[in-house]
This record gives C-alpha cells, structure tokens and sequence, in this order.
C-alpha cells in the first residue's frame, strides 16, 4: 500500500502535494468504500438533529445586520454556510467509549475512509460529515482526536493544505467535517459575456 508517490512529505515548501497517492485495499488497510449516505433510521434521525442545530445556530450565533454591508459577521455567514453545503457525504458514529481502542479504531477508519473517498475523487468544494453521538465522549476528547489522528498526519502527509479538517460542536453532537479543497468566495461577479 502506498501513500506518497516518490515524495518528501517532510519539506514544508513543498508544492507536489497533488502527488500524495491513497489506495483502498480491503484487506490491508484499514479504510473501506463507504456509503454517502446513512441508511438506518436512528442514524438519518441524529443527522437530522445535527444539521438543524447547525442551521440554528448559523441564524442565531451570527447576527446579520442588513443595514450594515459586508460586515464581519456576513462574511462569517456565508463560510459556515458554504462550508455546510459542500459536505455530500455523512456518517453517524454511535456509542463510542472514553477508553476503548476499538471504538476509536472505528472512528479512524470512519474518517479515513472519507479523507481516501475525497482524494480519490479530487472534486473541490467536497466534504463529509461523520456526527458523532456518544454519552462518553466530550468535544475536547473530539477535537484531540481530530487534532492527533487527522490533522497531523495530513500534515506529514503533505496534504495538509488540500483538506480542511475541524471538530464541531451542535446540539449536543460532536462532529468532525473534512472538506477537500476549499476554494475562495469569489470576489467579482462572473463576465456574462464570457
């Protein structure tokens, strides 16, 4: 299994990150082709009650002021926005245990799976979702977790600058979003006439 084509993912000037290669093997790795979507009804219920609390709380944790343009607060608006709306992908993850390794190896190979999917794919403006609802878990257990077990290795993977990876916090569900390749809110309007 190979991750890095011929390439020195240590030199942080590095501009080769599009030669970073992932493979899905089903029997030596430990990520899997997985569904978009979830399919169970307890697990599309929990999504459901995540992406309510997050459009909640863009509308009501983000005051937008309409007498006011292009303030702070829009800008903010439309990236939490956007961000939400590349996301094409969801996962639910239940019952994970504060010490169990296992429960955790899944969760790995949860997010994993997805940051493989996204750069296989290669799509800009893609993204996934894995909620996570757990008793036992807090959202500073998450936000290590995404810290030690997502965005570090990306960074020594040279990848680091193609995804954009956060623990979330909404309605009492932790969340990790992966979004791959986020591009710019553009600035100008486009040229109709091109």
């Amino acid at each position: 299994m190979s991750f890095i084509n011929d390439n020195d993912s240590n030199n942080e000037n590095d501009d080769n990150d599009n030669d970073t290669i992932f493979e899905f093997n089903e029997n030596t790795s430990p990520w899997k082709i997985l569904d978009a979507m979830p399919t169970e009804p307890t697990e599309i219920s929990i999504l459901s009650d995540f992406l309510d609390a997050m459009q909640t709380s863009l509308i009501e944790d983000i005051p937008v002021d309409e007498t006011t343009k292009d303030d702070e607060n829009d800008l903010r608006f439309i990236e939490e926005g956007r961000r939400m709306l590349v996301c094409t992908r969801f996962h639910v993850v239940q019952e994970i245990e504060t010490n169990s390794i296992d429960s955790f190896d899944k969760l790995f190979a949860i997010c994993w799976s997805e940051v493989t999917e996204l750069r296989e794919k290669d799509e800009a403006d893609t993204g996934s979702l894995i909620v996570v609802k757990s008793p036992d878990i807090q959202y500073d257990d998450l936000r290590r977790f995404v810290d030690m077990n997502l965005q570090r290795p990306l960074k020594w993977l040279g990848q680091h600058n193609n995804f954009e990876v956060v623990a979330l916090e909404k309605g009492g569900l932790g969340v990790i979003r992966i979004i791959h390749k986020i591009s710019d809110i553009p600035t100008e309007l486009p040229n109709k006439s091109q």
